[in-house]
C-alpha cells in the first residue's frame, strides 16, 4: 500500500486500509473505490492521510504502533472529561477513570517488544486539538518510555499522565493572558491529585510536563534531575505534535524541521536520553510515501530507516529525468555509495 496526503486523493483509488475519524467512527471501509463525494468529505472528517492499493508496494505492510481504535477511545474519553470540567470546574472520579483505562491499554502493545510504526501525521482537525493531541502524545510517550527500557507499569503511568496533562485547561477562559494559561498544569494537578487511581508518577508527569532542563519551563521553573522522567518524556512527545500540527495561532512545521528542533535542544531543554529514543523511534519519512531525491529520482519508502534521519530505504520508480523505471530496484540511503543522494521532499504528501 502507498501512503499519501488526503489532499492528493484521486477518483478511482482503492483504499488499502479503512478510514476512521479521530474518534474511531468508521468513514469508509477497506476496498472502497473513491468517488468525488468520498474525497469531498475527507476534510470534513479531519482525514490527513490515506492508504491506497498499489501493486508496487503490495508486499510492504504498514502496521500501526497503537491500534487507531484505542487511540480514538482515549480521545473520546478525554473529550468527556474536558466537557464535564468545562461545565463545573470539577470532574467526577468515575469520568476520569474512564480516561485512565485507555492509557494503560495503550502501553500494552509495546511489550515485550516495540513493534509497528508511530502515527506521526499532524493532528487534525484543529477544532478537536485539545482532545486529540494528548491521545497522540500518549502513544509517542509510551513508545519512548518502552524504548528507554522502562517497565510496562511505569510506561502506563506515564501514558496516563500524557492523556490527562491538560484537563486543567477547561478552567482557563478563552483569551486569557499567557501567565494564566501557563497555570493549567497546576489546575490539572489540583483536580486529580487526590484520586486514588492517579499514581505518583502520573501526577508528577501532569504537573511537570512543561518544565525544561534549563529551568525555562513552567509552572515551577524546575531544573535537571528535579524533573520527573515521565515529564521529560512527555515534553518531547508533546513538543513534536505541537510543532507539526497547524492551529489558528501556529503554522505547521514539517516532520523533519520538528525533529531537527528537538535534536538541537537535546541536553538543554530536553533530556538527551529521551531525545535519542525519539530519534530512534520516529520516522522522518514514513513507510509508503513517495519521495524525491536531489538527483531528481523518485522512490517509495519501504523502510523508514528509523534512527537514520532522512536516510530511508527506497524502491525507485523514476530516474533523474522523470522517466518511469521498468525494472524496479531498491537502495538504502545509508549505504556509502548512495550518500550523495538526499531526500528533498515528499511527493503527494504536502
Amino acid at each position: 500500500m502507498i501512503r499519501l496526503a488526503a489532499s492528493h486523493a484521486q477518483v478511482g483509488m482503492e483504499l488499502a486500509m479503512a478510514i476512521v475519524d479521530a474518534f474511531g467512527n468508521a468513514i469508509y471501509k477497506e476496498g472502497t473505490e473513491l468517488t468525488p463525494e468520498h474525497i469531498g468529505k475527507l476534510p470534513m472528517h479531519g482525514v490527513r492521510e490515506i492508504f491506497v492499493t498499489n501493486p508496487l508496494l503490495d508486499d510492504i505492510p504498514v502496521e500501526p504502533l497503537v491500534p487507531p481504535e484505542l487511540e480514538a477511545k482515549a480521545a473520546q474519553a478525554l473529550r468527556t472529561v474536558l466537557e464535564e470540567a468545562g461545565f463545573a470546574n470539577t470532574v467526577e472520579p468515575a469520568v476520569i477513570e474512564q480516561a485512565v483505562q485507555p492509557g494503560y491499554e495503550m502501553a500494552k502493545p509495546l511489550f515485550p517488544r516495540v513493534l509497528g510504526e508511530l502515527n506521526s501525521a499532524p493532528i487534525s482537525p484543529a477544532a478537536e486539538y485539545n482532545f486529540l493531541m494528548p491521545a497522540r502524545t500518549a502513544s509517542l510517550a509510551a513508545m519512548l518510555a518502552a524504548r528507554m527500557g522502562l517497565d510496562m507499569d511505569t510506561t502506563g503511568h506515564i501514558c496516563v499522565g500524557a492523556l490527562l496533562m491538560d484537563v486543567g485547561i477547561a478552567r482557563i477562559i478563552a483569551g486569557s493572558e499567557e501567565s494564566e494559561r501557563n497555570k493549567h498544569p497546576v489546575y490539572s494537578y489540583v483536580m486529580l491529585k487526590d484520586m486514588p487511581f492517579i499514581t505518583p508518577i502520573t501526577i508528577a508527569t501532569i504537573l511537570q510536563h512543561h518544565e525544561r532542563l534549563d529551568g525555562s519551563g513552567f509552572p515551577q521553573g524546575l531544573k535537571g534531575d528535579a524533573i520527573n522522567m515521565g515529564a521529560r518524556i512527555v515534553a518531547v512527545a508533546e513538543t513534536y505534535y505541537n510543532l507539526i500540527s497547524s492551529r489558528p495561532d501556529h503554522e505547521a512545521w514539517s516532520r523533519q524541521d520538528a525533529m531537527e528542533y528537538i535534536m538541537a535542544f537535546g541536553g538543554e531543554l530536553f533530556d538527551a536520553d529521551v531525545v535519542q529514543a525519539f530519534v530512534r523511534s520516529v520516522p522522518a519519512y514514513p513507510t509508503g510515501i513517495l519521495v524525491r531525491l536531489n538527483t531528481g529520482e523518485t522512490g517509495y519508502v519501504i523502510d523508514a530507516g528509523i534512527g537514520q534521519i532522512g536516510r530511508p530505504t527506497l524502491r525507485m520508480v523514476s530516474d533523474k529525468d522523470g522517466f518511469k523505471i521498468d525494472n524496479l530496484f531498491e537502495f538504502n540511503l545509508t549505504d556509502e555509495k548512495h550518500r550523495h543522494r538526499i531526500v528533498e521532499d515528499a511527493v503527494e504528501y504536502g
